[in-house]
Parts: C-alpha cells; structure tokens; sequence
C-alpha cells in the first residue's frame, strides 16, 4: 500500500507542473512590457516580450520594478504591476458555440482587470480568484492588490 502511495505521489510531483501548461491554445497577447518579466510553460522560463503569446495555463510572472499588459481573445485587458503573478487556468470563447469560460488565478502582486466580450456575453462565467477567495465579474473595471 506504501508504495502504490509513493508511486502516485511521484507521478503527481512529476506531471503536476505540466498541467499548468497546457500549450496549444492561444489565449492572448503581450501587449506592453516594461522592465522584463517570464512565462512558465511546459516547464521552461520563457522571457516574455511584447506581441509574444499567452496559452491556457501559463503562470506569468513579473520582476521587481516591471509590469506588463495581456490582451485576451475577447479583449479582456490585464495589466500587472511588478513582482506580480497569475495564471490563466481556463480560457474558453467560443461566440458561435455559445461556450464562455474564463478563470484567472492572481496569485500575488497588483492587478487592473478589464473586462472584455465574455463578460459582456456571460458575466456568470468570468471568475477571477485570489487566494483567500474569488470575484465574480459582471462587466467592469476593478483593481486587485494580492499581498503575501
């Protein structure tokens, strides 16, 4: 019983990190970038820049004295303050299907949101979490400060 217990916390610390990154799906854009800051997927540090990508699951991470602006498909703006991170965990638009879903997970730093179509379209399925909680969304601007 030990061992099958060992073996499933070895797959979980393994593979765990890679469901953050699921790559495939363009949900965004840099659009500003001051200072520098990364992009977690798959693994790897990747340096950010502006026009540079953001897929479903990236944990996005500014350094000390940047900040940096992501414009989702649906025009959800989201701008960063330094020392700052989130992660988009889900990130569905799909108007013609009538399929919404956006989850941001702001994990520490400041946030101004933003918000775009899908909210407009269907604010229920906006949601944005913070650690010691979530908000929901229904069409707005907000500013979020996420301290440690």
């Amino acid at each position: 019983m030990k061992v099958k217990l060992c073996g499933l916390l070895l797959v979980i610390f393994f593979y765990a990190p890679q469901a953050y990154a699921e790559t495939g799906v363009r949900i965004g854009l840099i659009q500003t970038l001051k200072g520098s800051a990364t992009i977690q997927r798959g693994g790897q540090a990747l340096a950010a820049a502006p026009g540079g990508e953001v897929y479903r699951g990236d944990l996005i991470q500014t350094a000390k004295g940047s900040a940096m602006g992501v414009v989702l498909e649906d025009d959800t703006t989201i701008s960063m303050g330094a020392e700052s991170e989130f992660i988009i965990t889900e990130c569905d638009f799909f108007p013609k299907e009538g399929r919404f879903s956006l989850v941001l997970r702001m994990l520490k730093g400041t946030f101004s949101y933003i918000s775009g179509i899908m909210a407009k379209l269907a604010p229920e399925a906006v949601r944005l979490e913070i650690p010691d909680g979530t908000i929901a969304v229904r069409g707005t601007k907000l500013l979020v400060d996420v301290r440690e």
